[in-house]
């Protein structure tokens, strides 16, 4: 039933993506700018530029229209450069940057929390002046109260990084290959024989590492050992836009992705061969943010940026044309994403959650947690 009312929303596509146009539209608020915030943009506009990076789905058209949207929101008249990078290209490539003392290529990162707590313990990020007086001034939502300023930064990264959008794990099928009650219920289910070649698999962690928090009594070696044989046992490994069309195509039967990718699609054609489904064992709910890098060359400029992205006036840019939601949000798309959450009944695990979840990002971030990320990069591909 649920999976029936999820396609008949999705083909009144047009309404989804004009409610979230209204909402960035009639989410601008008239602010009476702060003498913080002032200064902040006065800031802005003396360093002139702005170099960030923005995720792998934001293409160049998306990225012009995010720098126009950011200026004429603070009257800048200053350079802004986009770059769409992934995370697992730029991280490392900004650590080495750390480690040999240079000066930061982007003024503002956007990435995963894991990722940002790298570079926050190799001291790489700075924290926001005032954040706590800005946030409000510049996203409506939390100077209304309707958003909790936690949600969007949280410990140990108050201030030095702010949520702009989830990403939520789900497992796409193509129900012409395979029926629902056909499909692995737990990540485990995976190992299974019988999905031998079927199904794709994403060339990052972000599925997998969350095990030892769910399942502490398994231990480490035994979790990697069942990732290594779902990684054998995967048909191709496919970045997840790739993996879900191939499904659509009937050439895989499933993939685990983003729920996005979902909305994505159906949006395109409504009939399309695709419907989803949660694990039951867990799901991961993954937050990107945006920070700031210990001595960029236009800080204030990255600030604002960070600060701007984490808006409706930005999602309401961004949505239309990458589905991307936030789990806090109010347009129709984040109100869909989280009924497709709450009538799935399934276990989500979110990185923002505090308690363990904290406990095991700190964890990832020893010596120990390091050794289990290789270890588990290598055991996705089945080594």
């Amino acid at each position: 039933m649920f999976a029936k009312q999820s396609r008949t929303m999705l083909i009144r596509h047009a309404p989804i993506v004009l409610g979230v146009l209204l909402l960035g539209m009639l989410s601008t608020p008239r602010v009476t700018l702060g003498a913080n915030l002032k200064d902040l943009i006065a800031k802005a506009k003396e360093e002139g530029a702005l170099n960030a990076t923005t995720t792998t789905g934001f293409g160049l058209k998306l990225n012009q229209q995010l720098a126009e949207a950011f200026k004429k929101r603070f009257g800048l008249n200053i350079k802004v450069t986009l770059t769409p990078i992934a995370s697992p290209q730029n991280f490392p490539r900004a650590a080495a940057l750390i480690r040999a003392g240079a000066v930061p290529t982007y003024d503002a990162m956007e990435g995963p929390a894991l990722s940002i707590m790298g570079l926050q313990g190799m001291g790489g990020i700075e924290q926001i002046p005032d954040w706590k007086n800005l946030l409000p001034e510049i996203n409506p939502l939390v100077r209304s109260g309707r958003v909790k300023p936690e949600r969007l930064t949280s410990d140990p990264l108050n201030g030095f990084a702010v949520a702009y959008l989830v990403r939520v794990k789900s497992l796409l099928y193509n129900p012409g290959r395979i029926s629902k009650d056909q499909l692995p219920k737990t990540h485990a289910d995976l190992t299974d024989p019988k999905y031998k070649d079927i199904w794709t698999h994403p060339p990052w962690t972000s599925h997998w590492d969350i095990g030892p928090l769910v399942f502490p009594e398994l231990g480490i070696e035994k979790w990697l050992e069942i990732v290594r044989k779902a990684g054998k046992n995967a048909g191709a490994v496919l970045a997840e836009s790739a993996g879900v069309q191939r499904v659509l195509l009937g050439e895989f039967a499933f993939a685990p992705a983003n729920v996005d990718y979902y909305f994505l699609f159906k949006a395109k054609d409504p009939k399309a061969p695709l419907d989803i489904t949660f694990f039951k064992d867990y799901n991961n709910v993954n937050t990107a943010l945006y920070v700031v890098r210990k001595g960029a060359r236009h800080p204030a400029a990255g600030a604002l940026f960070a600060l701007w992205m984490t808006t409706p006036e930005a999602a309401s840019i961004h949505q239309p044309e990458t589905f991307a939601n936030q789990t806090w949000g109010e347009s129709e798309l984040d109100k869909r994403a989280r009924q497709l959450m709450e009538e799935s009944g399934a276990n989500f695990v979110d990185n923002m959650s505090g308690g363990k979840t904290l406990e095991f990002l700190r964890w990832m971030e020893t010596e120990e947690g390091r050794k289990y990320d290789q270890a588990l990069g290598k055991a996705i591909r089945g080594q």
